[in-house]
């Protein structure tokens, strides 16, 4: 082999060595790119995510306080009743009592 064809054989192994060298760096920095638009995803994902959880939260908290007004409402309502149905018996036999002290009142006298 004579000098020219090493130094082109040297030459095209050295041009293959460099391309080599060029694929691999773009490799590099296409997988540092699939990576950080991966993080990027994942982190809008997340931060999705927990918007919607909270969300939620806020709904069922508001639905449990609607629930609990309701039934505060609701005991209300039915301790006005009662207490309107004691008012009625209370009255009804004070007039009784009053009737009963009358009698004994006059029979004592």
């Amino acid at each position: 082999m004579d000098n020219a064809k090493e130094a082109e054989i040297l030459s095209e192994i050295r041009e293959s060595e460099k391309k080599a060298d060029e694929i691999l760096e773009r490799a590099k920095k296409e997988k540092e790119s699939i990576i950080q638009e991966a993080i990027k995803n994942s982190s809008k994902l997340l931060s999705d995510r927990e918007n919607e959880i909270k969300k939620l939260q806020e709904k069922k908290i508001m639905d449990f306080k609607e629930r609990a007004k309701l039934i505060k409402e609701e005991k209300l309502a039915e301790g006005k009743l009662s207490v309107r149905q004691l008012r009625a018996k209370a009255e009804k036999n004070m007039a009784k009592a009053v009737e009963l002290a009358v009698k004994k009142f006059e029979e004592a006298v």
